[in-house]
This record gives structure tokens, sequence and C-alpha cells, in this order.
């Protein structure tokens, strides 16, 4: 196997972890029989300074700056974009994040993966144990339910993936990959498959991906398919007036024709009835209207805009 490959990371003030990540990166890449070409770090506005530490290691890096914090997912479509402008005569792109989660060594791993496809497909590494701890394991087993009950898809892996150079034009293309980055690559149709590793332990501090990130992650990925999700509603809404509609005839039965009811029970249950369903049909008429205008906009990839969100790049020769 040869591969030259470059490595795209977001990095916000995590940059102790991505000094031990380039480190670690270049240990593999002797070992394992891969070579990096390039390291491309988007900073994504970080406070905190990468000018306090020291890269070792002969491989060169690219620090991207942003002029503002733009998020985890906008970032990596920056970067893409930037190396696909940059970088020619690399064969792959690695997608990680540099807080260690996702692991160097399994680098190799994927490529392997890559090279079995004839680099037709963009391959993602699924976790097959994770780290975390357990309400956070509860949280995302309830988000990944969730995005398959709403989009009939599943999302079984995160960012850490590599691209074939050839397929690198086509996902920096998709403008969804803005908000999402492996479920735009999902919906996009490009190939893809999956290879099994086990999640790392990060180097220094803690996860940023806390229980409000996760919400905005959850929400992100479920809206880049708003299309499907506005056909499932529109059915879940119709099967709901069917059971309200039965269930008020239950009700007024109940009412005209025994003895049971409570005075004044029918009319609060009724109106109770009501008022949720009108609500139900407010909501997905709502989102429907949304979709369909949303359907005459036309929707800009990121390698057409990416530039404006750059401040400077500095060149680190390790």
């Amino acid at each position: 196997m040869s591969f030259k490959i470059a490595i795209v990371s977001p990095v916000y003030n995590d940059w102790q972890s991505f000094q031990s990540l380039v480190n670690d990166l270049n240990s593999v890449s002797k070992k394992d029989g891969f070579v990096i070409e390039h390291i491309v770090a988007v900073n994504d506005g970080s406070s905190e300074s990468y000018e306090d530490y020291q890269f070792k290691g002969d491989v060169p890096i690219s620090v991207v700056d942003l002029n503002n914090n733009v998020g985890h997912q906008r970032a990596i479509s920056i970067g893409l974009s930037y190396a696909d402008d940059h970088f020619k005569d690399v064969d792959c792109f690695v997608v990680m994040d540099s807080d260690g989660e996702d692991r160097p060594e399994d680098i190799a791993k994927i490529l392997k993966k890559i090279e079995d496809t004839n680099r037709k497909s963009i391959v993602f590494a699924k976790r097959e144990k994770r780290s975390e701890g357990l309400m956070f394991k509860l949280f995302y087993r309830l988000y990944k339910t969730s995005f398959y009950w709403l989009t009939n898809q599943k999302l079984e892996f995160g960012n850490f993936s590599a691209i074939p150079r050839n397929l690198l034009s086509r996902v920096t293309s998709i403008p969804e990959l803005w908000n999402h980055y492996s479920g735009a690559i999902m919906k996009s149709k490009i190939p893809y498959q999956s290879v099994g590793t086990d999640r790392g332990h990060r180097y220094h501090g803690e996860s940023k991906m806390n229980f409000q990130n996760l919400v905005l992650h959850g929400l992100s990925s479920i809206s880049i398919y708003l299309d499907i999700v506005s056909v499932r509603l529109l059915f879940v809404s119709f099967i709901f007036t069917i059971i309200t509609v039965l269930s008020l005839g239950v009700v007024v039965g109940l009412t005209f024709f025994t003895d049971l009811t409570i005075p004044g029970w029918p009319s609060i249950v009724g109106l109770s009835l009501l008022n949720i369903l009108a609500i139900v049909i407010l909501t997905t008429f709502l989102i429907l209207l949304f979709q369909l205008n949303q359907k005459t906009t036309i929707k800009l990839s990121p390698k057409n805009y990416y530039k404006d969100f750059i401040l400077s790049v500095i060149q680190i020769h390790s």
C-alpha cells in the first residue's frame, strides 16, 4: 500500500492535544507505510494561541485561521475546500479530530479499505467501542434512534474518514456539507463504506461535546433530511388525525348514549384533543411550507465561498 495523504483537523482551544496528535501522526506515518504530505489545522476562532507550542517532525503544517468560530462541522467543510484547492498531488484526505479520540493508528486500516474499493469509495471509521460516560452513551443512542426514525438512514459513524482524491471535489460541492459532514455525504449518494475501529481517549482535558452540543449536532444532521422528515411528519399527522377523530367519536358516544361520563369531562377532553390536533397539523403545515420554499433557493457549495471565512493561513514547517 502506497498512499500520500493530507490530514484535515479542526481545532478549537485544544492546541496541546493537536501537538500530541502531530507527534503520533509522525510515528504512524513511518511505521505503517503511508506518507503524510501535509497537515491542515483549521483554527476555529480559538482564543488560545498555537504559537505557544512546538510541533515536531518533518510534516509541513498549514494553520487555517478562521475569522470567527463557525463550529466543528463547518470548520471541516472549510478545511476540505482549502485542501481541495491546494493539494492536487495527494492520494487521500483524512478527516480526524485533534483530541486523540480518532486514533492515528487506525488510519492504516481505513486506507486499506480505500485500497480494497479501488479508491472509489469514501471510508468512515465505525465505532465498535466508545469511551464516554453512561449518560452520554444513552443520549447518543437516543440521537441515533431518532435520526433513523426521522430519516430512514442509519448514522453509525462520525467525522473520522478518508476521501480519495478523485472524490474530494464532489464532496466539497455538497451544499449540506456546511451543516453536517457525514450526513451530507450519506445523502449525496457518493459511494461510502465503513470499517470498525475503537474510539481513543483524549490526549488532554475533557471533551467539548456536552449535552447541548450533542443536541445541536443532532439537529444539524436531521436538518439535511428535512424533505424526508417533512413527509414522515405528514404521515404521522394523518395517523394522529384519525386517532383523534376516533377518540372524539368515543367521547361523543359515552356522553350521549351512556351514563359513564362525569359532568364537564367530555368537553375538557374534546377541547384538549382538538387543541393537540390543531398544533400537530399547524406544525406539520409550517414545516412543509418551509421545505417547499427551500426548493426555490439555489444552494451554494462550501468550495464557492469558503475563502470568505479565512482570516489567514500560516505555514509551519516542523
